[in-house]
């Protein structure tokens, strides 16, 4: 019996007593283990350390480092903070162990720990004898090209063709994409990229496309470069910028690679900063950068390409294309009104595709006809235009940063589409606007305004033309700008632009208190018969209307009117009296009026500083322009009439004379040439000079003291003008020691019809600014200012090569 149940009792415990003796090994074998697992630990640790240097040799030769290597030593780290881990509570399991001998004081705690201990060590065993022998990089390049996503270049194959051509050449190392935003230059990069991977697979051992954004992350670039050259591993998370730099220069300079960066914001030190080594003809490499700022372009490096907005050609087939569908062709007021919504794009791939996909829908005229009234008024409220086009342009008038320049920015959305901006007024509108100031002196706001004018076009939120005074605005930067200053649509009657719209009258306006500027230039407006109340408005421009009248009551309630352009309203022969209001008036422009004469009250507008009366041949007298000089701070232009001019009072303030039409015997009578000072004759503000069809002056000696002239046009008939500059008038200003170099500054000449003209200086000028000379019908005029040879050196236009070729020069060595 009792063998029956001690069979039974045996069976029955016998699992019990399988399960308690394994557990009691892991106990039994801790120290064991403990031991074996101290030994083999920095054994690991060395083996992995001298794989890494190996690797590390190896791709600094330029090998590449086999995959199996690097997922080795990846195991090696992932199991290292592990096995620290054990050995670092070695001590407290020993000693808890140690207190009752072989039975711990916490079985379980202990039994724990001790089978983690036997697991960790069978796995470092297991890793060790799994590493291959071998080499550890074989030859190779890092991979290639990497495919991207490309679209098709409708318009900028031409583009693409010159880009590429430029960066193929040898001496072009560094080579940027500059243009405003939305303009094509991602596309251009992404196109080069194709390019590179139809290209064959020895030409560049590898091609890295990087997007860097306005927001610069070094470390970002960094890991996207290591990505593809196959560096990332944890090792590399732990290394400091300066590491990876080094590291990822080891790498690239030992192979032929090209980088693309797209939109960089500023200048990068690519080779301290990201490690890219600097290319040269020897290596080969290239790196090419897309940036919408010129001045980048040209911090980075003497190479690069402007990218420019689609002809109307190309413009037209990218908007068809993302129309889509046959509604275009169905109707042919439909394509009529396309064209024209084509046309309000101005070139830009950006707009052009946005609102191409957005009228993809719209099937009816009326349709087509509201988006073009939308597109001409506020394009902000298509929420695709925008979502998509102004905040992706806002980015560009963001990083301008500084509040004046993005108020300046604004400014220029006042003026007419398509419209040619000359620099001079509008500075001198930012200066009556009270944007700028200079600090109370006059230069020095002139100076400020045109470095902001350079700073808006270096970020190509304004386009520079071939002529040096102007520049111009592009339509959607231009609704960008109208979208920001309405406080980003909500406050649209803050900022009120309706130029060339087709007006007859002043717009409808529901608060007039609210309207700051006003632009309604190039419109049919006849007459203004309304009474608002402006207390913010501060620039009203209301050139090229119709005008024929405008009733007092308009301007009585203006009191910070600061600007008032009346320019070419042709008919307008009158002003009201009530213009006299106006006391915080500082700019007035009345050039190309009709105007027989100037109001009693004008006296009144003790704050106005500049007066253009250019080209107003009906006034009848000019006796109350002379009075109004004395209160007058600059002077944007005058008329003349038949007589002595006499304006030495104004002179140091001038910045333009136009005069046309007129009999004058000497624009200066009264100055004394043969003054001590300079200063007695001041014109250093004077910049451009056209004298057309004057009759009685023989000279324009007065010419040689206006230090910063830059233009100066004489068109005849002038029969008695026989010198430009006197020798007798001036040769005793320009003794030894003078200050004075004589024309400095000027960049045109442009003398026509004068048939008695036969000298244009005495001697031989420096002209250091001169870039383009026009002479034409001086058949009298037998010497120029400058030697033969430096005739080559600048745009130089003459009636017939004939003529040119008689020229006397100062000797036969000089001529050769």
């Amino acid at each position: 019996m009792w063998n029956v149940v001690s069979s039974v009792l045996s069976f029955c415990f016998q699992p019990a007593k399988k399960w308690f003796l394994e557990k009691a090994t892991y106990i039994l074998e801790l120290e064991d283990n403990l031991e074996a697992l101290q030994t083999v630990a920095p054994r690991l640790e060395a083996v992995k350390v001298d794989l890494q240097n190996q690797l590390e040799m190896a791709e600094r030769k330029g090998l590449r480092g086999l995959h199996e290597f690097k997922v080795w030593i990846s195991e090696v780290e992932a199991i290292q903070p592990k096995v620290d881990k054990l050995l670092e509570d070695r001590s407290a399991e020993i000693e808890r162990l140690s207190m009752y001998g072989y039975c711990s004081s916490n079985f379980f705690l202990t039994y724990c720990y001790g089978k983690d201990v036997f697991e960790i060590l069978e796995k470092v065993q297991s890793i060790l004898s799994s590493k291959s022998s071998g080499e550890v990089a074989r030859i190779g390049p890092p991979p290639g090209v990497e495919e991207r996503a490309t679209q098709r270049t409708v318009g900028l194959e031409k583009m693409l063709e010159a880009t590429w051509s430029r960066l193929m050449e040898k001496d072009v190392g560094i080579l940027g994409l500059y243009g405003m935003g939305g303009i094509g230059k991602t596309t251009i990069l992404k196109q080069i990229n194709k390019k590179l991977l139809e290209k064959k697979e020895d030409e560049f051992g590898v091609v890295i496309f990087v997007v860097v954004s306005q927001n610069l992350q070094v470390g970002k670039i960094q890991n996207e470069i290591s990505e593809r050259l196959g560096l990332c591993d944890m090792a590399w998370e732990k290394k400091t910028q300066k590491e990876k730099a080094s590291r990822i220069y080891d790498v690239l300079r030992r192979t032929r690679f090209v980088m693309l960066l797209d939109d960089i914001w500023r200048k990068v030190d690519i080779e301290d900063e990201i490690g890219i080594p600097l290319p040269s003809p020897e290596n080969g490499s290239k790196v090419v950068f897309t940036t919408r700022s010129k001045y980048v372009c040209g911090r980075m490096g003497p190479h690069d390409v402007e990218v420019k907005q689609l002809d109307p050609e190309n413009a037209w087939e990218l908007f068809r294309q993302k129309v889509r569908g046959t509604t275009l062709d169905n109707d042919p007021k439909i394509l009529q009104l396309a064209r024209k919504v084509c046309e309000k794009c101005k070139g830009l791939p950006l707009a052009l595709n946005v609102i191409g996909e957005t009228m993809a829908c719209k099937t009816t005229v009326r349709e087509w006809q509201w988006a073009i009234d939308v597109l001409n008024t506020n394009a902000a409220k298509y929420s695709e235009v925008e979502d998509e086009i102004l905040k992706v342009l806002k980015l560009s008038y963001d990083d301008l940063k500084d509040e004046t320049v993005q108020e300046c920015f604004q400014y220029c959305a006042l003026f007419p589409e398509d419209n040619k901006i000359e620099k001079d007024v509008l500075v001198e509108y930012w200066i009556s606007e009270g944007i700028i100031n200079g600090g109370g002196d006059k230069e020095r706001a002139t100076n400020q305004g045109y470095r902001i004018i350079g700073i808006l076009v270096n970020a190509c939120l304004l386009m520079p033309v071939d002529t040096f005074e102007i520049v111009t605005m592009h339509d959607v930067l231009r609704q960008m700008a109208l979208w920001v200053a309405s406080n980003f649509g909500k406050e649209e009657e803050k900022f009120i632009v309706k130029t060339g719209a087709g007006l007859h009258q002043m717009p409808q306006v529901r608060d007039w208190k609210a309207v700051r500027r006003m632009s309604l230039a190039n419109n049919e407006i006849k007459n203004i018969s309304i009474s608002p109340v402006c207390p913010n408005l501060t620039t009203l421009l209301l050139a090229y209307n119709n005008l024929v009248n405008i009733s007092g009551e308009f301007f009585l309630s203006m009191p910070n009117l600061v600007i008032l352009d009346l320019c070419s309203n042709k008919n307008l022969t009158k002003l009201p009296e009530e213009v006299s209001s106006l006391v915080s008036l500082r700019y007035l422009d009345l050039s190309r009026t009709r105007l027989e004469n100037l109001p009693v009250g004008f006296g009144k507008l003790i704050q106005l500083r500049y007066l253009d009366l250019s080209d107003v041949q009906t006034l009848q007298s000019i006796s109350v322009d002379i009075k109004l000089l004395e209160n007058l701070k600059g002077l944007g232009g005058i008329v003349a009439k038949d007589g002595p001019l006499q304006l030495e009072t104004a002179m140091a303030s001038l910045r333009s004379i136009v005069i046309q039409g007129s009999i004058i015997s000497d624009i200066m009578e009264h100055t004394r040439y043969g003054c001590r000072s300079i200063s007695a004759i001041c014109f250093q503000n004077l910049t451009f000079v056209a004298f057309v069809r004057v009759s009685g002056i023989q000279d324009l000696s007065w010419l040689i003291f206006a230090v910063n002239l830059t233009f100066v046009l004489v068109h005849g008939p002038s029969p008695e003008l026989q010198e430009i500059v006197s020798r007798e008038k001036v040769s005793c200003k320009l003794n030894k020691g003078s200050s004075i170099e004589p024309f400095r500054k000027l960049h045109t000449i442009h003398l026509s019809c004068l048939t008695e003209l036969k000298s244009i200086y005495w001697e031989r000028l420096e002209l250091p600014s001169l870039k383009r000379v026009i002479i034409k019908h001086c058949p009298k005029l037998k010497k120029l200012p400058f030697n033969k040879e430096r005739a080559y050196y600048f745009d130089l236009h003459v009636e017939k090569p004939e003529w040119f070729e008689r020229l006397e020069w100062e000797d036969e060595a000089t001529e050769e």
